[in-house]
């Protein structure tokens, strides 16, 4: 008896006769669709803060010159081809918003760059923010399930045709995860124009720190409380130690963050309320929008008086977690516990 089996191109067909043996069936689901590549974006979980307040840098021993802000030191670092540069300094010192601010004058002066934001403060989280990389830049091959999408996204930064990038790299501070070797995200393809279809050679046994690229066309800002950290991927010479506000620059947040005119006899209590603070941007923003919630019925010499009265009114002022505050959702938001997790990065 002749067996015959027929399928059509629209994947039916029938069957005649009796089939002995052994039946091997293919089946090729449709290839990927290239999308259209996007224009180049800024890609960070926050708006720009129209309150930020620049500081000067601290002057280096011996200099004579004002060196200009913070955020203008960080730009020219960043400036240079594949810089890698790096925000050090106490939890609530502000070091994500100047990152953010950055992110925003980047754009405006070079629409063509991409910049994009990772959470740097575990595995979990970092591997996700790549994915995030790799679904705005609409990247080959993202959508197969044996993918490798950190060698993707490596292979897309890697290429110069696809455009400058800034990495922002935020609270990095424990580099260990980073150091380590990863049995990847999403499948175990290699890079390549073939291996972006899960065709490739695993690459799990690469540490996560290889799949951020050194090239000319991308540079890399970290921020992170703990400086060995921030030295596992930027030498020691492009650390910017970021201090507290000075006071001029601490009174003008406050007032800016408060809202609320603020007479000659109160500003004297605003000078010495962010010197309590220890002049901390965290602190700051949130006593203001903690007197600013209660107005008129708390005042800023009430809250002064309250903050000096005993250290358990202060630990319980300095817990509070209010304000806009463009930090991680995911984060401790009160000065206190920010305080603390610096401490155990010293």
């Amino acid at each position: 008896m002749n067996n015959n089996t027929t399928f059509g191109d629209a994947n039916y067909g029938f069957q005649a006769g009796v089939i002995h043996g052994s039946v091997h069936a293919e089946f090729h689901a449709p290839q990927e669709r290239a999308e259209t590549p996007p224009c180049p974006s800024i890609v960070i979980p926050f708006s720009r803060d129209l309150d930020f307040v620049d500081r000067g840098v601290t002057l280096e021993q011996g200099a004579t010159v004002d060196q200009g802000t913070i955020a203008d030191h960080v730009i020219q670092k960043c400036r240079r081809s594949g810089s890698r540069t790096a925000l050090v300094g106490l939890g609530g010192v502000g070091k994500s918003q100047l990152a953010i601010e950055y992110a925003y004058r980047l754009r405006e002066k070079s629409p063509e760059t991409w910049v994009f934001w990772i959470h740097a403060s575990n595995a979990a989280r970092f591997e996700q923010s790549i994915r995030d990389i790799a679904d705005c830049a609409k990247i080959y091959g993202r959508q197969n399930p044996k993918a490798n999408i950190l060698q993707l996204v490596y292979g897309w930064l890697h290429d110069k045709t696809n455009g400058p990038w800034v990495l922002i790299l935020d609270n990095l501070d424990n580099a260990g995860f980073l150091t380590s070797t990863s049995g990847g995200i999403g499948g175990e393809s290699g890079g390549g124009s073939e291996s972006q279809a899960g065709e490739a050679e695993n690459t799990g046994s690469r540490p996560l720190l290889s799949y951020i690229p050194h090239c000319q066309h991308g540079s890399i800002l970290v921020t992170s409380r703990n400086r060995s950290a921030a030295s596992e991927l930027v030498e020691e010479a492009d650390i910017i130690d970021v201090e507290p506000m000075n006071v001029k620059d601490a009174v003008t947040l406050f007032k800016k963050k408060f809202r609320q005119p603020i007479s000659d006899d109160a500003l004297g209590l605003v000078t010495t309320l962010v010197a309590s603070l220890e002049y901390m941007p965290l602190a700051i923003v949130q006593a203001a929008a903690y007197i600013s919630q209660r107005w008129p019925r708390c005042s800023i010499k009430q809250y002064l008086d309250n903050y000096q009265a005993s250290d358990r009114k202060k630990a319980g002022l300095l817990s509070y977690e209010g304000g806009k505050l463009r930090r991680d959702a995911k984060a401790k938001n009160s000065i206190l516990i920010t305080w603390q997790i610096s401490f155990d990065h010293i």
